[in-house]
């Protein structure tokens, strides 16, 4: 047991110490981070926009007064009055565009001239400014009194009743499809790196030729065990930074908006649901680790080791592909089916569960399918491994497989 402590504790050592872990513990809070700013930044620089330079062309000067009123949009040149004189004005570049508003009958029309495409946003602020003043002038013509135009203007209520608890409204779905999309690229981004790292680890040794010193010393079976939980100490410590991190903006931010709505949502959902998304992820990943472990020990030297991988990595992609595809459309028949696929599962089950879009017979067959899958990857991984570790191959990955599978059935 010493030995496999002081293995374990010589590779979880040499690799926290990395700058490539460094990096990957960062990033993700960096990106976060820039994530929750962005809004922020967006109205940093969207604030300074000054107004639209305009000139208004109208008989009833209320129109005129109205957009001029609106100084958050609009800059009104009121000293233009013609259309040709806007014309003029527009061509030399002494205004951004003109409105020009005709009555017709009882109503009237706007038409906005200018030399580019105008954005929603001006286009919206013109016509609530030209409405305010129509709907005035309505008001004085029916004899129309302000109750009454509080009646015939308030939006009649709208409740959303569900019809079962475990249903979400458009905006949780909107928000949980968000956050779906952001975890799965969390898990995915593990799985790459993590399970590279594991098979970069194990080929390594080989590569230099000192797995027959190494294993006269300590058996095979102890040597992946150590090298495996060295691992997944990495990735436990990761994670606890991250949960650290998250719980101290939650209790940091408890009283900001943001906070506030993310608690609201996470109210909305049972408390074990918690507990499945971590069991997920982390079954998800372990699956991965040992299948990188049992190519890792296949893989001669470290050069080979991502020609090896590529199988692994298109697996990884189709589940990450695949959790997008859920939090768009949870009850896909292609869906539905991978979702009960061992290495598929921890994405896009996580995404149909999170979504309430299955129900908790069908979450807990994926997950004791996930479970056996992971019994299975390591029993392969320790029987496969003791042959592996001495077999130097360049069949590449499929002959070298079937190599391994032959030594492995006569031990």
């Amino acid at each position: 047991m010493s030995k496999f402590w002081v293995i374990t504790s010589q590779v979880y050592k040499r690799r926290v110490k990395t700058k490539s872990f460094l990096v990957s513990l960062l990033l993700p809070l960096i990106i976060g981070a820039l994530i929750f700013a962005l809004p922020k930044i967006v109205d940093y620089f969207g604030g300074s926009d000054e107004p639209s330079k305009i000139a208004v062309i109208a008989e009833n000067p209320a129109f005129s007064m109205a957009i001029a009123a609106d100084k958050a949009n609009f800059k009104v040149d009121k000293d233009i009055q013609t259309e040709k004189k806007a014309k003029k004005s527009l061509a030399n570049g002494d205004i951004d565009g003109f409105v020009t508003i005709t009555p017709v009958g009882k109503e009237v029309t706007a038409v906005y001239t200018s030399e580019e495409t105008a954005g929603n946003t001006l286009i919206t602020a013109l016509q609530n400014d030209i409405t305010s003043v129509t709907l005035q002038q309505k008001i004085k013509d029916y004899n129309i009194t302000e109750k009454q135009l509080a009646s015939l203007t308030t939006p009649v209520p709208v409740k959303n009743e569900l019809l079962s608890n475990d249903q979400l409204t458009s905006s949780q779905k909107e928000a949980m499809s968000a956050a779906i999309l952001m975890l799965t690229l969390v898990i995915f981004i593990f799985v790459m790196s993590y399970a590279s790292i594991v098979a970069a680890e194990i080929a390594n040794e080989k590569g230099t030729r000192i797995m027959e010193i190494i294993l006269s010393s300590v058996s095979s079976t102890t040597h992946l065990l150590a090298k495996l939980t060295a691992i997944l100490l990495m990735l436990l410590t990761q994670i606890a930074f991250y949960g650290i991190c998250i719980a101290v903006v939650m209790i940091g931010g408890k009283s900001t908006e943001a906070i506030q709505g993310v608690i609201k949502q996470l109210a909305e959902f049972p408390a074990y649901y918690l507990v499945l998304n971590i069991l997920f992820v982390v079954l998800g990943l372990m699956l991965y680790i040992l299948i990188s472990a049992i190519i890792g020990s296949m893989a001669p030297n470290v050069e080979t080791v991502s020609q090896f991988m590529y199988p692994m990595t298109m697996l990884a992609i189709i589940g990450y592909w695949g959790s997008i595809a859920a939090a768009n459309a949870p009850n896909n028949m292609l869906v539905i089916i991978g979702s009960y696929v061992p290495t598929f599962s921890p994405m896009m089950m996580l995404a149909r569960m999170d979504l309430l879009a299955v129900d908790a017979t069908g979450i807990f067959i994926s997950l004791g399918l996930l479970v056996l899958t992971n019994v299975l990857a390591f029993w392969l991984a320790i029987k496969l491994y003791r042959g592996n570790v001495l077999l130097y191959s360049n069949d590449g990955l499929f002959k070298t497989w079937k190599t391994s599978l032959k030594y492995a059935k006569r031990d």
